[in-house]
């Protein structure tokens, strides 16, 4: 036995109506709300370790003596080539 396809006009138009509110109401939900988007903030905000006192001395200390470092290491080039270039220059002049 096969079975009849009887279809309704009022049937598709039905189902077709119930996509579109489906679509719609996914779109909605896929955006959050500005108080969800808070909560969230608030939620990552808690799970931040933030360092103490001591730990705060010690990191920028050593990230001014690395610069110090790094900027007597860059003098110290700069230097030597600028009396190098000079030197060249002399003895082509």
């Amino acid at each position: 036995m096969q079975k009849q396809n009887t279809t309704n006009p009022n049937e598709k138009n039905e189902s077709k109506e119930k996509k579109s509110k489906a679509k719609k109401q996914s779109k909605k939900s896929d955006k959050p709300s500005f108080a969800e988007t808070v909560a969230d903030y608030k939620a990552e905000f808690k799970k931040i370790i933030w360092p103490n006192r001591s730990e705060t001395v010690k990191n920028t200390i050593t990230v001014i003596v690395t610069s110090l470092l790094m900027g007597a290491i860059i003098f110290c080039i700069d230097t030597v080539v600028a009396g190098g270039y000079n030197f060249i220059l002399g003895l082509l002049g």
